[in-house]
């Protein structure tokens, strides 16, 4: 039994081995967060994931009769948190309400069924007796339906998809994780997830202006309740695409061409003091890369040129980046040929689609970099570090 604060519980599931989520891998698994609230009336906030529907009765069997329970929230329809809704409505929980936003309505609808939901257009909140559940719609936080939950006699907010980790562990909050990983994660949580949607979460945030919080309970990953002003103020930095002095350079390679060129820029940004980071698109997951772009200045990529088109693994990683809209960045294509040309003008392109602001470019190989060639790529990594110093 997990307790969050009286009456306030934990009855998700973690799941160990999940390593795809949905277009970025999750190297250390994750959990689907559920809450149960316990008063004179008892609500459920979100479910699990389908597959996890015996692990989350088993944990809500051990503090009430689910029989006993009057409400069952949906924050969220996608069905990693709606999976058990209707199995567990059906089956344990006939009597409960279902509460949702009205967008929440029509996607768990289309999804289960027509089942009957009450919208939070007519109940903006329930009273449970001694605790109160207040929802906020957050439309576009993650999906059109999304909302979150907020117990002010606890100061706890459900705060849905916002200030998730994909972090499976044995420890359910903040201060029981190793910290340089709970990080790691929620940024690459942000990154690939709500990125795109930056000025949604930028109002939900300002919304929480002057709200008193001491606990955030997300729907993935640990619950925040040691200095939690360090999330919030991630948050905001990421919301408004803070950058620091940093240089991302993804590529791919055929014959070793492209990834001389890499090396060799790479090589000369860090003779700037500019942290460089590189990675080759074979070997490296986007989403990965996309968490190390978040917070850098530029973004360099390199691809050869393949029937006069740009490298399949950077392509889907140009594509993947599009969506995201990384903010505030500055970058070039760089690449190899053999008899002709092409790759970069598309990488370029594609580039300026996804919001990257473009500089100017003339990196193109024929076959193998010559001696020159090599100090040219350096030399246009000192010229890019020392744009992002001036930045």
């Amino acid at each position: 039994m997990i307790q969050l604060k009286q009456g306030v519980y934990w009855v998700g599931a973690v799941d160990w081995d999940i390593k795809s989520f949905h277009g970025y891998i999750t190297h250390r698994g994750t959990t689907y967060n559920a809450y149960l609230i316990v008063s004179d009336k008892i609500a459920l906030v979100d479910t699990v994931k389908a597959p996890f529907y015996e692990t989350m009765l088993r944990h809500i069997k051990e503090i009430v009769d689910p029989s006993k329970i009057d409400y069952i929230i949906s924050n969220h329809a996608e069905p990693d948190h709606s999976g058990s809704l209707v199995k567990f409505h059906k089956e344990e929980a006939p009597q409960a309400e279902i509460v949702a936003t009205k967008r929440g309505q029509k996607i768990i609808t289309k999804y289960y069924g027509d089942i009957p939901i009450t919208t939070t257009d007519n109940m903006p909140e329930v009273k449970l007796g001694g605790k109160t559940l207040s929802f906020v719609a957050v439309p576009m936080a993650h999906w059109p339906d999304s909302m979150v939950s907020y117990i002010p006699e606890d100061k706890i907010l459900l705060s849905n998809d916002a200030f998730g980790q994909h972090i499976a562990s044995t420890g359910r909050f903040n201060d029981e994780v190793v910290q340089e990983e709970l990080w790691h994660e929620a940024l690459t949580y942000y990154a690939n997830i709500l990125m795109p949607l930056n000025r949604s979460v930028g109002r939900a945030i300002n919304a929480l202006d002057g709200v008193p919080i001491e606990i955030i309970a997300p729907s993935h990953g640990v619950i925040w309740r040691k200095d939690i002003g360090q999330i919030l103020e991630k948050y905001v930095g990421w919301v408004a695409g803070e950058t620091k002095e940093k240089v991302v350079i993804a590529y791919d390679t055929m014959w070793k061409s492209t990834q001389e060129m890499a090396y060799a820029i790479a090589e000369g940004v860090a003779s700037m003091g500019v942290e460089c980071k590189v990675f080759n698109l074979s070997e490296n997951h986007r989403s990965d890369v996309m968490a190390e772009i978040q917070e850098a200045k530029a973004v360099l990529v390199g691809s050869p040129t393949l029937n006069n088109h740009v490298y399949p693994t950077v392509a889907g990683f140009l594509a993947y980046m599009r969506g995201l809209k990384p903010m505030n960045k500055f970058g070039a294509g760089f690449g190899s040929f053999g008899w002709a040309g092409g790759a970069r003008k598309f990488v370029e392109e594609q580039m300026k689609l996804a919001g990257i602001e473009m500089i100017d470019s003339d990196l193109d190989v024929s076959y193998k970099p010559t001696e020159d060639e090599w100090k040219k790529s350096y030399d246009y990594g000192v010229m890019v570090a020392k744009k992002v110093k001036d930045k």
